[in-house]
């Protein structure tokens, strides 16, 4: 009878079926009327979204209810035969949508674009260790930028012979995800299925945010088992925490006494939406903003406060100020990849972010602020508003106004690129393609960028209803047409453009087929001069007179020979495309873009970017003439 009852309340049987399954057992029909009008209140309570909820089916089914549970409604994968329980449980579950994607390493992409344009919890699949291994970049890129992506792949060795170096089976498989992961698991039972995923979600959405990664062996899909099924705000520890009220006041003092505060805001601004008091913070003290490597731009770029993003790896590279006493960073991750602290030991350093275990790693932190940043920020301008007095007013107005100096001489001297000798030449440089771009955005428009070094200009970039920058910096390529499209699902009102270099374009292609089959209308412009010109300028940079430069023969970077044709490669996704030589061109193919979207159809534009730089008047390629393959004569 219990299982009966198991199997009622989990709705994979019914009341007509209850009754017959029951009677059969030598139960009279009024006694089994009796039961099952006993279980109402307890059918009624599941229904009125109790969170546990008790389910009886295959392993596959049990992952459906309880990624519905946990709030995913898109699951991103590439098919497998392995995961057929779990096809066969989305038939009957709508709300539960299947995202086809043609390689693991796009398609996880895109699952990570949703998630960050949406804020709202997805899972990417792959076929066991093969599927993995393709989307291992992707997990990387996660990792670097803290995005709260869940990942499962089955085990293809089964309980009944793991061990035996079976077809598509490794030792361990989910070890080789450990360092780029904040959790893994191999779940040992198909009852623990619904409890694995959870844990995945929870650690994924637990801040600081990262990916996970959950999985077991491929026949527990098809064994029937009986489990719970919990909500997921039950068991996620919605982590808003209040900084240390006494630790607030030394920051505010802090800041009050300086002669030169900066501020340095990050992605964990963007997370908790609170662009609006990162901005009333610097406005209550005149203090400058900047901004170091992010994925996001959480503050007002046009703003008179913010001096511009840090270039390089420390916060002395700002060009104004250059005597800041005073640091604060608020969310930002801190990425460090330089031998000199990214803040100068000069510098009092303050450090407001969830992410306890970073704090102090590297820096020496006067005063840390572990805290969800909305808080803390809300907590530090009450602390200051009761400290300005009007002689500290004075000093506060004073700054603000070297500051607005700067920034308005800064952004004359900015728009002065226009002026290039080379504005007008074809093949464009990549900052006149960037700039036709940015006049033809839509005011909120989500501009994906992996175009590498490409400088993102003029597009004036704004958390508060501006344009969104949602730019790579995991360094992963293949990432940004992914990622558009996923950004496209979460956003379908908003005018999404993908900026993508040619070298990162032929990383992950597949996902156009994904933008033409979901109707998913972004435009992707791919900035096209036939190289790796990041490589190339490093080289040049790390090895200044050697031999590559001497000869002028480059032997890693250049594209052509013969050269891509990015909208032929479209085409052959279902997306129509051309390829522009001009500024003439470019905004005329804009033009066509902008109708093709209207009519909910993506466009790609293949714009020809002159090379720059040192390179040889005619890019070299080796010779391996030695090791062609011959035709033998039969």
């Amino acid at each position: 009878m219990r299982e009966l009852v198991a199997r009622y309340l989990s709705r994979s049987l019914s009341r007509r079926g209850f009754l017959k399954s029951l009677t059969a057992t030598g139960v009279t029909l009024s006694a089994a009327e009796s039961v099952l009008d006993s279980l109402v209140p307890a059918a009624q309570a599941q229904e009125a979204g109790t969170p546990i909820k008790v389910f009886q089916g295959t392993g596959g089914a049990c992952m459906a209810e309880q990624l519905i549970a946990s709030g995913v409604t898109y699951v991103f994968g590439n098919s497998a035969s392995e995961d057929a329980e779990f096809y066969e449980a989305l038939v009957d579950r709508p709300q539960l949508k299947y995202v086809l994607t043609p390689h693991e390493g796009p398609g996880a992409a895109m699952a990570a674009g949703y998630i960050k344009a949406s804020k709202k919890p997805a899972i990417v699949m792959q076929a066991g260790v093969v599927g993995l291994s393709n989307a291992v970049g992707q997990m990387f890129n996660a990792a670097k930028e803290q995005t709260p992506l869940v990942f499962y792949s089955y085990r293809s060795d089964t309980t009944r012979r793991a061990g035996r170096d079976g077809f598509e089976e490794v030792a361990n498989q989910e070890q080789i995800v450990a360092p780029i992961a904040k959790y893994t698991w191999l779940s040992r039972r198909p009852d623990m299925i619904p409890e694995t995923l959870r844990h995945a979600f929870k650690a994924s959405w637990t801040p600081p945010y990262g990916p996970s990664y959950a999985s077991w062996h491929s026949d527990m899909n098809a064994d029937r088992t009986r489990t719970e099924i919990i909500a997921q705000d039950h068991v996620d520890p919605r982590m808003r925490v209040r900084p240390n009220p006494v630790e607030v006041e030394r920051a505010a003092r802090l800041l009050i006494d300086a002669e030169m505060p900066l501020m340095n805001v990050g992605d964990e601004v963007y997370y908790v939406g609170a662009a609006k008091e990162a901005v009333t913070l610097a406005e209550l003290l005149g203090m400058p903003v900047t901004q170091a490597r992010q994925v996001f731009a959480n503050f007002p770029e046009r703003h008179p406060l913010f001096v511009g993003n840090v270039p390089a790896a420390t916060l002395a590279s700002v060009v104004f100020p250059r005597n800041a006493d005073v640091v604060i960073n608020i969310g930002n991750k801190m990425m460090h990849s330089g031998p000199q602290p990214i803040v100068a030991r000069s510098a009092k350093f303050i450090d407001m972010r969830i992410d306890s275990w970073s704090i102090g790693a590297v820096m020496p932190t006067e005063v840390p602020l572990v805290a969800d940043v909305a808080y803390g920020m809300a907590d530090l301008i009450a602390a200051l508003r009761g400290m300005i007095t009007p002689a500290v007013q004075k000093r506060i107005d004073e700054r603000a106004t070297k500051v607005r100096e700067y920034t308005e001489r800064a952004r004359v001297m900015a728009a002065s690129f226009v002026k290039s000798p080379d504005w007008n030449r074809s093949p464009m440089i990549a900052d006149r393609v960037t700039w036709e771009v940015a006049q033809f955005a839509d005011p909120d428009a989500c501009i994906v960028h992996e175009a590498g070094a490409v400088n993102a200009h003029s597009f004036d970039f704004s958390p508060l209803g501006g344009r969104e920058l949602f730019w790579y910096y995991g360094a992963h390529l293949g990432s940004g047409v992914g990622t558009s499209a996923g950004v496209k699902l979460a956003r379908p009102n908003q005018q999404v453009i993908c900026l993508v270099g040619d070298g990162s374009f032929t990383f992950g292609p597949t996902a156009l087929w994904n933008m033409a089959r979901h109707e998913l209308p972004v435009i992707v412009v791919v900035y096209n001069n036939h190289a790796y010109s990041g490589p190339h300028s490093r080289v040049i940079q790390n090895v200044p007179g050697g031999r590559m430069v001497q000869t002028g023969h480059f032997v890693h970077n250049y594209l052509g020979k013969p050269d891509m044709n990015m909208a032929y490669i479209a085409k052959g996704f279902g997306v129509e495309g051309e390829v522009v030589r001009s500024a003439e061109e470019l905004r005329a193919a804009l033009g066509r873009a902008r109708r093709a979207t209207i009519e909910g159809k993506p466009y790609l534009i293949d714009a020809q970017v002159a090379r720059t730089g040192l390179w040889a008047e005619s890019p070299w390629t080796p010779d391996i003439s030695g090791v062609k393959m011959r035709t033998r004569k039969v």
